[in-house]
Parts: C-alpha cells; sequence; structure tokens
C-alpha cells in the first residue's frame, strides 16, 4: 500500500489550514496603534484557544467545520505541516524510496 498520496494529502490540508491561519491573524492597517499593541498582547499566551474555520470540502464554497486549538497547537500544526513538505520536495529530488 503506497502512503505518499496520503501524505501528501495531509500535508495539503495542514498546509492550507495554517495558511488560513496566518491570513486571520494579519493585523489590519486601519486600526489605531493603541488597539493595535492591546490586541498584540493576548496573542502572547500560548494556551488562548483559538478557532479558525476548517478546510472547505471538495466541489463547495462553504467553509469547513470551526476548528479550534490552543495557540500552542496551531504552532505544533503549523510546524508539522512545514516540516512534512520539506521532507516531500526533499524525497522528490533524491527519488525517494519506490513503493513507500
Amino acid at each position: 500500500m503506497k502512503k505518499t498520496p496520503w501524505l501528501a494529502v495531509t500535508a495539503a490540508g495542514l498546509f492550507m489550514c495554517s495558511a488560513v491561519a496566518m491570513a486571520q491573524q494579519a493585523p489590519s492597517n486601519s486600526a489605531p496603534a493603541a488597539s493595535q499593541a492591546a490586541a498584540a498582547a493576548p496573542a502572547d499566551d500560548p494556551d488562548e484557544i483559538v478557532c479558525h474555520a476548517g478546510v472547505a470540502p471538495t466541489g463547495t464554497r462553504l467553509a469547513g467545520p470551526r476548528v479550534c486549538h490552543t495557540r500552542r497547537e496551531w504552532d505544533d500544526i503549523r510546524k508539522q505541516s512545514q516540516d512534512s513538505v520539506m521532507l516531500m520536495q526533499n524525497l522528490g529530488r533524491t527519488g525517494g524510496t519506490p513503493g513507500n
């Protein structure tokens, strides 16, 4: 059984989640500096629970179910996604192991 397609799908899903999380965390330029400073303070709490819209199912434009994790967990998910992409890129460069 080949695991490569499932790994690619999983990594792509995690990559999309991290892209959504990064897009939603981008500060707007129209907010005053005082409110930006107040908004930046809670971002330092790694145990704060943050919810994001999930990945849209194939064939629909509606957002998927809300996914809630702590900031620490979102950081771990983002790091695992980046590691998976790097691994796939490196295996693609070297040819990888056939059948795995």
